[in-house]
């Protein structure tokens, strides 16, 4: 629950709630919600509903809601960009819990453990298959199914052709599940909220024409954790090429993704209200110490400093 709570994801997570017929009874005005009430929250819904109605409620949160972090996940290219962001987020949040991805063809298997303390309580498991089935479906899946696998006997249906299943009952935690999809096609593969860099954001120096076009590429889907040879498929040339071309024109390719990255986090920090660690997530970085590591390297300053020398700047105040 970790990674809900760091980013802010409960709050449209509870908003969710407002669909049920006790949903808002569950929190009470001024609850404080930590990740252990927020769990709390989600035994009282899965008692009170049974567990189908937390897959819901996950698939409901990927689909309605508009918070900056879900809508970098629904803007994914593949379910393999999903996973990749998914994993990046426990890591971002330091959440107990992890997932472990293999996807091959139309299948998605997923497998929760943890790095500390005891394993993920079914009713995370639950809510993040809904989750992941909402980021299939918003990304471009179609009919999905989707099933848990126990240690013992037969798996368990969750989904069936896109249809939950309200009568689903198991005991376990529900830490292995597969989700399986007919087919997948890209709704999108523009990255959101793009816009001109201001001013004071790391130049790329002479802007050759690979540079930009590489630019090009990488600010399609900032977000991503990009390869040089998944960038060069998308140039229509082979990854040596492009490596050889940038060294032509005395450039690197982890160095201008590490520029195109900080450019937008500037973009971001003095545009937006956007926490640093949103911020650092949504650019793509692994963790708060990368992004500040990077940024600092780039702009002599922490991020914190950069905000707020940007709004001093624009002769704002903060409330």
């Amino acid at each position: 629950m970790q990674e809900f709570v760091s980013f802010g994801l409960h709050v449209a997570l509870i908003r969710q709630l407002a669909w049920l017929p006790r949903g808002y009874d569950l929190v009470p005005a001024g609850t404080v919600v930590t990740s252990a009430k927020l769990r709390s929250i989600m035994l009282a819904l899965e008692e009170t509903n049974g567990p189908a109605v937390l897959v819901r409620l996950g698939r409901h949160l990927a689909a309605k809601e508009q918070e900056p972090v879900l809508t970098m996940l629904r803007h994914s290219a593949t379910p393999s960009v999903i996973a990749d962001r998914w994993r990046r987020l426990e890591g971002y949040s330091h959440a107990r819990a992890r997932s472990d991805f293999s996807i091959t063809g139309k299948s998605m298997n997923i497998h929760r453990g943890v790095v500390r303390g005891q394993p993920p309580a079914r009713v995370e498991n639950l809510l993040l298959q809904g989750f992941l089935i909402g980021l299939l479906e918003a990304a471009g899946a179609e009919n999905i199914d989707g099933t848990i696998l126990p240690s013992h006997g037969p798996a368990i249906r969750v989904v069936r052709k896109g249809r939950i299943n309200n009568k689903l009952d198991f005991t376990g935690r529900g830490l292995r599940f597969r989700i399986n999809w007919n087919s997948f096609e890209p709704v999108s593969s523009s990255y959101p909220f793009m816009a001109n860099m201001p001013g004071s954001a790391p130049s790329l120096g002479g802007q050759r024409p690979i540079v930009r076009q590489l630019c090009g590429v990488l600010e399609q889907d900032i977000g991503r954790s990009w390869s040089i040879d998944e960038v060069a498929a998308a140039l229509d040339t082979s990854g040596r090429t492009l490596q050889r071309r940038l060294q032509q024109a005395s450039n690197r390719f982890s160095d201008v993704l590490r520029i195109v990255r900080v450019r937008e986090a500037c973009r971001l920090l003095s545009g937006t209200s956007l926490s640093v660690g949103e911020i650092g997530f949504w650019c793509g970085f692994t963790d708060n110490a990368h992004f500040s590591r990077d940024f600092r390297r780039l702009m002599a300053m922490p991020p914190s400093v950069y905000r707020e020398a940007s709004i001093s700047h624009a002769g704002l105040t903060r409330a």
